[in-house]
């Protein structure tokens, strides 16, 4: 299954991080599968949100009719 792309926020203040991330799930719900927050300098953090593969509906014809 294809994943969407992380969602980098770089160079966020200490201060922003509970902002950020409670944006992160108001934005993607329960699809949110991790959130990483990397120290980059002094009081700055890199926040990636990554959420879960997108789900795909199965293709008409391919399910257990073609063994028949």
């Amino acid at each position: 299954m294809p994943r969407r792309p992380y969602e980098v926020e770089p160079d966020i203040p200490l201060y922003l991080i509970p902002h950020i991330v409670a944006r992160g799930f108001r934005r993607h719900g329960g699809d949110v599968e991790e959130i990483i927050v990397k120290k980059t300098h002094r009081h700055f953090y890199n926040i990636s949100i990554r959420t879960r593969p997108i789900r795909k509906e199965l293709k008409e014809g391919s399910s257990s009719s073609d063994q028949a």
